[in-house]
């Protein structure tokens, strides 16, 4: 769901996607104490501010991203 929603907040909001298959993924997963289909929310400083579990509806994470990055 959230790749359907990246072009819609392109340049306003930076998606990047852990390969949980290698080794990075793997390492950055167990780093954020995470699993599959978690969304992390960074500042533009690398500072964590929340994480979303589980797959949701476009229309949430329109209001989450909207919301948690000040967009609306």
């Amino acid at each position: 769901m959230v790749n359907s929603l990246q072009p819609e907040y392109e340049g306003k909001i930076r998606f990047l996607v852990a390969n949980l298959n290698s080794s990075e993924g793997r390492w950055f997963a167990e780093y954020h104490n995470v699993s599959k289909v978690t969304l992390l929310f960074f500042k533009p400083d690398g500072t964590k501010i929340s994480s979303l579990n589980g797959e949701q509806e476009a229309e949430f994470l329109r209001r989450v991203f909207d919301r948690g990055f000040k967009l609306k």
